[in-house]
């Protein structure tokens, strides 16, 4: 095997599975990436066994060949490498790879590619498209929410659904929930998607497909087949494998009507909620907010180290309440939300709270009370 590459090129495509390959796996091969080389392309996979991602790149191919190689060491030493062009050979039928650029070299000791765990290239069918933009948002609205909580399957991934947008239109759901709090967030896409129920997608697949959003806004194409969900965008495939579990009737805990209403200013909220959470107790990080005509006060106590209070203009309706919120679930929502004006949506002092942006109902979240002492 022998083939040259463009040095950024290479290390693009190396750190997009940095966060795929297992370190600290029992089967070292999960540690490493197939480098697939022929006909003009490299072709690099990586996988998990959960996870797995495909990747072609033009490259000038001398000596076809297929090899992997530690995809750490292999990042690490391609980024450091000076020059715009490496050298990747393998001489005879053993498994170390020269890698050269100008006067640097580096050899690199792999293991058989017959090894390697089978990795989702393709599955059949035609899906749904949507915009690199439109993905990530659905997946930001609802990672943070995602439980970690291995004992509770259901909980651990991203439920995904088909619903009626509020223009009519199809779109995909996504909606997450630990218990303590739900996210929910809608997108418009293209094409077919009909799924037989909700499917559920796990958080570190979520992790790392909101990364290559980050690329580009082209679109992807998203297909799923009974075992995996897998999402193509040019040369580039990421696939992960579905959760089993049941999710949750979540519409059940998503309040219908309210007793209280406050728009407030999503910035100013946030400063608060920060800054009165310093004194909160470290455990469950309890905020009192008290709910008045024109204002909302928000008030902590730790029982070792003293209190702390503040307050924000605010539009109230409904009567006067005190209810009692984990601050860190609040400024988890805010932190995701972009409009200036957000709505609380509050019942009485069991009851959780909606938030939701002030001028689009795209996304919706809800924070379980606490009880004050």
């Amino acid at each position: 095997m022998e083939f040259k590459i463009g040095r950024d090129e290479l290390n693009r495509a190396l750190a997009r599975i940095q966060g795929i390959v297992e370190r600290r796996s029992t089967n070292p091969i999960l540690g490493n990436a197939l480098l697939r080389v022929g006909e003009g392309n490299l072709r690099i996979l990586a996988t998990d066994t959960e996870v797995s991602f495909v990747g072609d790149q033009p490259a000038e191919v001398v000596v076809p060949g297929e090899i992997t190689l530690g995809a750490r060491y292999l990042y690490e030493i391609t980024r450091s490498l000076p020059g715009d062009r490496l050298t990747l050979s393998m001489e005879g039928g053993g498994l170390e790879v020269r890698i050269t650029a100008g006067k640097s070299l580096f050899t690199l000791r792999g293991l058989s590619a017959a090894d390697f765990p089978p990795v989702v290239e393709a599955v059949p069918g035609q899906g749904f498209h949507i915009t690199g933009a439109g993905l990530k948002d659905l997946i930001e609205n609802t990672l943070f929410a995602i439980s970690q909580d291995d004992t509770r399957t259901g909980l651990n991934g991203a439920c995904v659904q088909r619903v009626q947008g509020r223009s009519g239109d199809p779109c995909v759901r996504f909606v997450a929930t630990d218990g303590h709090r739900l996210s929910l967030c809608d997108r418009p896409f293209q094409g077919e998607f009909a799924p037989p129920g909700g499917l559920l997608l796990p958080k570190k697949g979520l992790t790392e497909l909101r990364k290559l959003c980050d690329e580009t806004d082209a679109v992807f194409e998203v297909l799923f087949s009974d075992r995996d969900a897998v999402f193509r965008r040019g040369s580039l495939t990421f696939s992960m494998r579905l959760l089993e579990g049941e999710f949750p009737d979540y519409p059940q805990v998503i309040p219908e009507s309210w007793q209280r209403r406050v728009v407030v200013h999503r910035p100013s909220l946030a400063e608060a909620l920060r800054r009165v959470n310093i004194m909160s107790a470290e455990r469950s990080s309890i905020v009192a907010l008290h709910v008045e005509d024109g204002v909302l006060r928000l008030h902590s106590r730790n029982s070792e180290h003293g209190s702390a209070a503040d307050e924000i203009e605010a539009q109230v309706e409904g009567e006067p309440l005190d209810v009692g919120f984990n601050a860190r679930y609040f400024l988890d929502v805010l932190a995701v939300m972009t409009d200036d004006m957000v709505v609380l949506e509050l019942g009485d002092t069991l009851s959780p709270c909606l938030i939701k942006p002030h001028s689009v109902e795209d996304r919706l979240f809800v924070v379980m009370p606490m009880r004050l002492e």
